[in-house]
């Protein structure tokens, strides 16, 4: 199994409009944009585009999931936002 599918989020948080400030296990975080997923079509999208179910998002299993059971890929989540420039990397622990 490789490090991208053990990926998990281990905090998260929906803002208005449309973001998700995101900290993964590896240390990584950001805040990810997504009105652009949001605008494309898709039964599991619909219900996010109103702004209160958007933010009822919570993690399941370290997994970004919604009541209707929309879920985003944390693995896939990272790629994107580092893709973007939305990801900011762990600093690197200081040597003694």
């Amino acid at each position: 199994m490789s490090a991208v599918q053990r990926l998990k989020v281990t905090a998260i948080r929906a803002i208005v409009p449309f973001k998700l400030v995101l900290t993964f296990s590896d240390g990584a975080s950001g805040t990810f944009d997504a009105a652009p997923m949001l605008s494309e079509r898709g039964e599991g999208v619909e219900p996010l585009r109103d702004r209160r179910y958007f933010g009822r998002v919570e993690l399941a299993n370290g997994v970004p999931t919604w009541p209707n059971y929309f879920d985003l890929s944390p693995g896939w989540l990272r790629e994107e936002m580092e893709r973007r420039g939305e990801l900011i990397l762990p600093r690197p622990a200081r040597q003694r």
